[in-house]
């Protein structure tokens, strides 16, 4: 089990420091990790920016392993499903120059005066139409587990069939379940043919914590192997269906978040010499 980095687990750093890309790389490389995730919200010129961090992932054997976007279908606008849309095959190039053919997508958020029903029609369609650009171009679209209306492991499941196309899999977030008051280990099932990317994360219950599921319980993020989710377990469980993709760090913890993404890896060094593997 090899574990990459989002550049997520940093996000608090990155917007308080006003870090770039390259700042995140650049401290990846300092770090000894090699294989990260970044994401669309964090460029600050895109087009300025690219050819440099393609150059400094080259120059420091750094791989890109997925690349992600934050696109929300659901909107009562056509404008508004274009530019989704737009937003999720405009990081087809991106992707391809970084290097992956992974790109995390999202459905969209459940927002007041839609239907459930009508919400996820346009997720569908939105995301079939991004599938078959998809398949022209040679990516994978991973879908996270996020939010009311893709939460639930059957919800994405559903998604995944509702579309169709081999273009369109699972991004397995080991976290979010929690946050729609399903566990981990019981969504993996129905996921399982479709896992082509995972977020390592982990929560834990809190009574002071900052993610509220929908049934009203509180989690604040911790340190991988601290929390709720039974990290090991489920890592077993994919390995032991042959899942080959990304093991990707999401830490969503309080404090320093250079000490909780070592500790982070510090769990995974630990899993790998319990399973007999070499170092994450």
């Amino acid at each position: 089990m090899k574990l990459s980095l989002s550049m997520w687990s940093l996000h608090r750093t990155v917007r308080a420091g006003g870090w770039t890309v390259i700042d995140f790389l650049s401290f990846c490389r300092k770090e000894g990790i090699d294989s990260v995730e970044l994401l669309n919200v964090f460029w600050k010129n895109q087009d300025r920016e690219l050819d440099e961090v393609v150059r400094y992932t080259r120059e420091n054997g750094i791989q890109v392993v997925s690349y992600a976007v934050g696109n929300d279908l659901v909107s009562a606008s056509e404008e508004g499903r274009s530019a989704a849309l737009r937003e999720i095959t405009d990081a087809f190039p991106v992707a391809k120059a970084l290097g992956t053919s992974v790109v995390r997508v999202f459905s969209g958020s459940l927002h007041p005066g839609i239907a459930y029903d009508q919400a996820l029609g346009w997720i569908v369609s939105g995301l079939s139409e991004a599938a078959k650009q998809a398949e022209e171009a040679g990516i994978t679209l991973a879908l996270e587990n996020h939010g009311q209306l893709a939460g639930r492991g059957g919800q994405v499941k559903d998604i995944i069939e509702q579309v169709g196309s081999k273009a369109l899999r699972s991004t397995f977030d080991t976290g979010n379940f929690l946050l729609v008051d399903e566990h981990p280990s019981q969504a993996i099932e129905p996921l399982l043919p479709y896992i082509a990317h995972v977020h390592m994360k982990d929560f834990k219950r809190h009574p002071e914590g900052r993610y509220q599921s929908l049934g009203g319980q509180t989690f604040e993020g911790t340190v991988a192997g601290e929390g709720d989710t039974r990290l090991a377990s489920l890592i077993e469980r994919l390995e032991a269906s042959g899942y080959a993709g990304a093991y990707v760090l999401e830490y969503e913890g309080t404090g320093d978040e250079a000490e909780g993404i070592r500790g982070s890896y510090g769990f995974a060094d630990a899993y790998n010499r319990t399973h007999g593997e070499g170092r994450s």
